[in-house]
Protein backbone atom coordinates (compact mmCIF):
# COMPACT_ATOMS: atom_id res chain seq x y z
CA UNK A 1 0.00 0.00 0.00
CA UNK A 2 2.65 2.45 -1.03
CA UNK A 3 0.33 4.91 -2.73
CA UNK A 4 0.78 8.58 -2.00
CA UNK A 5 -2.40 10.21 -0.80
CA UNK A 6 -2.87 13.82 0.15
CA UNK A 7 -3.85 14.65 3.70
CA UNK A 8 -5.95 17.57 2.41
CA UNK A 9 -9.00 16.01 0.88
CA UNK A 10 -12.73 16.38 0.67
CA UNK A 11 -13.04 12.88 2.12
CA UNK A 12 -12.83 12.71 5.92
CA UNK A 13 -10.74 9.52 5.97
CA UNK A 14 -7.32 8.90 7.43
CA UNK A 15 -4.45 8.42 5.00
CA UNK A 16 -4.34 4.70 5.80
CA UNK A 17 -8.06 4.31 5.10
CA UNK A 18 -7.73 6.24 1.84
CA UNK A 19 -4.89 3.95 0.80
CA UNK A 20 -6.98 0.91 1.66
CA UNK A 21 -10.03 2.17 -0.26
CA UNK A 22 -7.82 3.07 -3.25
CA UNK A 23 -6.21 -0.38 -3.20
CA UNK A 24 -9.59 -2.10 -2.97
CA UNK A 25 -10.84 -0.11 -5.97
CA UNK A 26 -7.77 -1.02 -8.01
CA UNK A 27 -8.14 -4.67 -6.96
CA UNK A 28 -11.78 -4.71 -8.11
CA UNK A 29 -10.70 -3.37 -11.51
CA UNK A 30 -7.93 -5.97 -11.73
CA UNK A 31 -10.43 -8.74 -11.02
CA UNK A 32 -12.87 -7.36 -13.59
CA UNK A 33 -10.27 -6.99 -16.33
CA UNK A 34 -8.52 -10.32 -15.73
CA UNK A 35 -11.88 -12.11 -15.61
CA UNK A 36 -13.22 -10.52 -18.79
CA UNK A 37 -9.91 -10.90 -20.66
CA UNK A 38 -9.78 -14.58 -19.73
CA UNK A 39 -13.42 -15.11 -20.72
CA UNK A 40 -12.89 -13.43 -24.09
CA UNK A 41 -9.70 -15.40 -24.71
CA UNK A 42 -11.30 -18.74 -23.84
CA UNK A 43 -14.16 -18.04 -26.26
CA UNK A 44 -11.98 -16.24 -28.79
CA UNK A 45 -13.72 -17.56 -31.93
CA UNK A 46 -17.17 -16.63 -30.62
CA UNK A 47 -15.89 -13.25 -29.44
CA UNK A 48 -14.40 -12.53 -32.88
CA UNK A 49 -17.59 -13.59 -34.70
CA UNK A 50 -19.88 -11.49 -32.51
CA UNK A 51 -17.58 -8.49 -32.93
CA UNK A 52 -17.80 -9.06 -36.68
CA UNK A 53 -21.59 -8.70 -36.54
CA UNK A 54 -21.44 -5.39 -34.71
CA UNK A 55 -22.67 -2.52 -36.89
CA UNK A 56 -20.05 -0.22 -35.40
CA UNK A 57 -17.06 -2.53 -34.92
CA UNK A 58 -17.53 -5.23 -37.55
CA UNK A 59 -14.72 -4.20 -39.87
CA UNK A 60 -12.19 -4.25 -37.01
CA UNK A 61 -13.32 -7.50 -35.36
CA UNK A 62 -10.05 -9.42 -35.59
CA UNK A 63 -7.92 -6.49 -34.43
CA UNK A 64 -10.30 -5.73 -31.55
CA UNK A 65 -10.56 -9.40 -30.56
CA UNK A 66 -6.85 -9.28 -29.77
CA UNK A 67 -6.59 -5.67 -28.65
CA UNK A 68 -9.37 -5.61 -26.03
CA UNK A 69 -8.15 -8.52 -23.84
CA UNK A 70 -4.53 -7.39 -24.19
CA UNK A 71 -5.52 -3.86 -23.11
CA UNK A 72 -7.43 -5.25 -20.13
CA UNK A 73 -4.39 -7.29 -19.06
CA UNK A 74 -2.01 -4.34 -19.51
CA UNK A 75 -4.30 -2.19 -17.37
CA UNK A 76 -4.36 -4.94 -14.74
CA UNK A 77 -0.57 -4.90 -14.71
CA UNK A 78 -0.50 -1.13 -14.30
CA UNK A 79 -2.95 -1.42 -11.41
CA UNK A 80 -0.69 -3.93 -9.65
CA UNK A 81 2.35 -1.66 -9.51
CA UNK A 82 2.28 1.13 -6.93
CA UNK A 83 4.04 3.63 -9.20
CA UNK A 84 1.54 3.09 -12.03
CA UNK A 85 -1.71 2.55 -10.10
CA UNK A 86 -3.00 6.07 -10.69
CA UNK A 87 -2.18 5.90 -14.41
CA UNK A 88 -3.79 2.46 -14.60
CA UNK A 89 -6.91 3.70 -12.87
CA UNK A 90 -7.10 6.73 -15.17
CA UNK A 91 -6.89 4.54 -18.29
CA UNK A 92 -9.35 2.09 -16.72
CA UNK A 93 -11.77 4.98 -16.38
CA UNK A 94 -11.25 5.88 -20.05
CA UNK A 95 -11.78 2.29 -21.13
CA UNK A 96 -14.98 2.00 -19.09
CA UNK A 97 -16.26 5.24 -20.63
CA UNK A 98 -15.51 3.92 -24.14
CA UNK A 99 -17.26 0.62 -23.34
CA UNK A 100 -20.24 2.51 -21.93
CA UNK A 101 -20.52 4.78 -24.97
CA UNK A 102 -20.49 1.63 -27.13
CA UNK A 103 -23.24 0.09 -24.98
CA UNK A 104 -25.39 3.21 -25.25
CA UNK A 105 -24.91 3.09 -29.01
CA UNK A 106 -25.96 -0.57 -29.06
CA UNK A 107 -29.09 0.16 -27.02
CA UNK A 108 -30.02 3.08 -29.27
CA UNK A 109 -29.33 1.10 -32.45
CA UNK A 110 -31.75 -1.62 -31.37
CA UNK A 111 -29.06 -4.27 -31.73
CA UNK A 112 -29.79 -7.73 -30.40
CA UNK A 113 -26.18 -8.90 -30.34
CA UNK A 114 -25.04 -10.62 -27.16
CA UNK A 115 -22.66 -8.93 -24.73
CA UNK A 116 -19.01 -9.53 -25.55
CA UNK A 117 -17.64 -9.26 -22.02
CA UNK A 118 -17.58 -12.94 -21.28
CA UNK A 119 -18.64 -15.09 -18.39
CA UNK A 120 -21.38 -14.06 -15.98
CA UNK A 121 -21.27 -10.43 -17.14
CA UNK A 122 -22.52 -11.58 -20.55
CA UNK A 123 -25.84 -12.50 -18.98
CA UNK A 124 -26.62 -8.83 -18.28
CA UNK A 125 -28.96 -6.96 -20.60
CA UNK A 126 -27.49 -3.97 -22.44
CA UNK A 127 -29.24 -1.61 -20.00
CA UNK A 128 -28.05 -3.56 -16.96
CA UNK A 129 -24.56 -3.53 -18.42
CA UNK A 130 -24.66 0.26 -18.73
CA UNK A 131 -25.53 0.55 -15.04
CA UNK A 132 -22.79 -1.98 -14.19
CA UNK A 133 -20.28 0.15 -16.12
CA UNK A 134 -21.53 3.33 -14.47
CA UNK A 135 -20.71 1.80 -11.08
CA UNK A 136 -17.16 1.12 -12.26
CA UNK A 137 -16.87 4.63 -13.71
CA UNK A 138 -17.96 6.04 -10.33
CA UNK A 139 -15.44 3.80 -8.53
CA UNK A 140 -12.64 5.00 -10.82
CA UNK A 141 -13.56 8.66 -10.34
CA UNK A 142 -13.76 8.18 -6.56
CA UNK A 143 -10.39 6.38 -6.53
CA UNK A 144 -8.75 9.10 -8.60
CA UNK A 145 -10.15 11.78 -6.29
CA UNK A 146 -8.72 9.92 -3.29
CA UNK A 147 -5.32 9.67 -4.88
CA UNK A 148 -3.42 12.94 -4.93
CA UNK A 149 0.27 13.42 -5.66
Amino acid sequence: MGTTLSKKSTFPLSTKKKELVFDVITFVFIMLFVYTAASKSMAFDRFTKVLGKSPLLGHFNILLAYLIPITELILSGLLLINKTKRTGLFFSLLLMIVFTVYLVYMVNSGSTLPCLCGGVISSLSWTQHIFFNMIFIALAVFGLRLYKK
